[in-house]
């Protein structure tokens, strides 16, 4: 039994095309899904570092911030002006609105 080979002349352009333009698409897709990952993974990352390394001088300031606005203090004592704490001046303000 002897076998015959059949061999094409031409080059099926239309196929090639077509396989082509497919891999390009489905290349430029993973390319951008890896970027992606890659982002969200590094930010995740940075999170992860930022949560076990806290800048100190940053938390002090807030809460210095945190003191000033929730607690009762003098602002200028010879003009008798006082600061109160935020969720008072925000219960007070409420009220004065309502009448």
């Amino acid at each position: 039994m002897e076998y015959k080979t059949v061999e094409k002349d031409d080059i099926d352009i239309p196929t090639l095309v077509a396989v082509g333009s497919v891999s390009t698409v489905l290349l430029i897709v993973v390319v951008f899904a890896l970027q992606a990952w890659f982002y969200y993974e590094q930010k995740t990352e940075q999170a992860i570092q930022e949560a076990a390394n806290p800048n100190w001088a940053l938390r002090e300031v807030q809460l210095k911030h945190q003191e000033k606005i929730n607690s009762y203090r003098w602002v200028d004592q010879e003009n008798q002006i006082a600061s109160i704490p935020i969720d008072r001046a925000i219960e007070l303000t409420a009220q004065a609105h309502k009448k």
